[in-house]
């Protein structure tokens, strides 16, 4: 996780730029998005694959 938001944090001096600008805006969105979804689904994966009920 941290190193996501190390490179989302890099994206943001270039994307203001007309040039390198909408593929920064993409990384850091496509960055920032798959960090969300595995923060979510691989405890929701985990819990499937294992079974573990709540307060275990």
């Amino acid at each position: 996780m941290l190193t996501a938001v190390a490179a989302i944090l890099g994206m943001v001096p270039i994307a203001p730029t007309l040039f390198w600008g909408p593929m920064a805006y993409s990384i850091m969105g496509g960055l920032s998005i798959a960090t969300l979804l595995t923060l979510f689904s691989l405890p929701a994966a985990y819990v499937l694959v294992y079974r573990v009920k709540p307060g275990q």
